[in-house]
């Protein structure tokens, strides 16, 4: 059998969907529907059966995938340089984690099922981040949370060491999108509703306090960047509400629980980011 007519079905299989597949095969569509009849016509079963919106794998399709993706695991370490792991973390998570080798890092992208196609097709390895997943293709591990707080320049004018719900209403705000939800971090993390005075808008918490430390605005904090914040001369305040905390989960593909290498680089983040247990 053709080894790319094994890297079409897979890709069809991750994906459940012909289109979905024949991009990231950079193929049009129906080269790849005539990809997977082919290699239904080569192996005598049916793969897939259509819904209104997808295709579904069969029982024969879920057998064959994981024998498939064997065979060119196996091929992989043949013919290939041992490659570095992709991990893919935001930036309060990638500033805690010393180097590795054979890894490197990338700051997770603001899309949620883009990185989780990343992960599907092999792309990226391992996922750190507060996301939801309901794929039973991936493991999630929680592995540790992250308090919240605030933080202001320490020399503002209003604010001292300590900040009142009346302060932090009527004081400026810069704001954290997350720009798959269409809301900012704030509002993922509490019950309350805000009427705030946003008057920056950034991407990254690095950007969050180098602007809060330029102006008299009010900015959330995660727990691994209260170091860096007080290093900008800013200070870090308890919220006059509650903020749930930033939970880090670990997330990777099913294919990988055996994979040794890959386990390695499981224990060294889990290392870092689990807190010590309480004796």
């Amino acid at each position: 059998m053709n080894l790319n007519l094994i890297k079409h079905f897979l890709a069809a299989y991750d994906f459940k969907s012909i289109s979905k597949a024949a991009e990231h095969m950079n193929m049009t569509q129906p080269s790849m529907t005539a990809a997977i009849k082919n290699f239904e016509e080569q192996s005598g079963k049916i793969m897939f059966y259509r819904t209104s919106r997808s295709i579904q794998p069969t029982e024969d399709a879920h057998y064959l995938a994981e024998q498939c993706r064997e065979i060119l695991g196996r091929l992989d370490s043949v013919f290939e340089e041992e490659r570095k792991l992709k991990i893919c973390c935001p930036e309060v998570i990638m500033q805690a984690l010393p180097g590795y080798e054979g890894v490197y890092f990338v700051e997770t992208p603001a899309i949620e099922y883009s990185i989780l196609d990343k992960l599907r097709t092999g792309e990226v390895d391992i996922v750190v981040d507060d996301i939801s997943v309901t794929d039973h293709s991936f493991i999630v591990e929680s592995i540790g949370s992250q308090k919240l707080a605030l933080a202001c320049r320490k020399d503002h004018p209003t604010i001292g060491d300590t900040i009142s719900l009346e302060q932090f209403k009527n004081a400026e705000h810069i704001m954290l999108r997350l720009k798959d939800k269409n809301v900012s971090a704030l509002e993922t993390r509490t019950e309350e509703a805000f009427e705030r005075n946003v008057v920056r808008e950034v991407s990254g918490q690095s950007n969050l306090l180098l602007n809060a430390r330029n102006s008299d605005a009010v900015c959330i904090v995660s727990e691994s960047m209260f170091n860096l914040a007080e290093e900008l001369g800013l200070k870090v305040l308890e919220p006059p509400f509650a903020l749930r905390n930033y939970e880090m989960k670990m997330i990777y593909h099913k294919r990988s629980i055996q994979d040794q290498r890959h386990a390695q680089v499981r224990e060294h983040i889990k290392k870092h980011l689990t807190p010590p247990s309480k004796k």
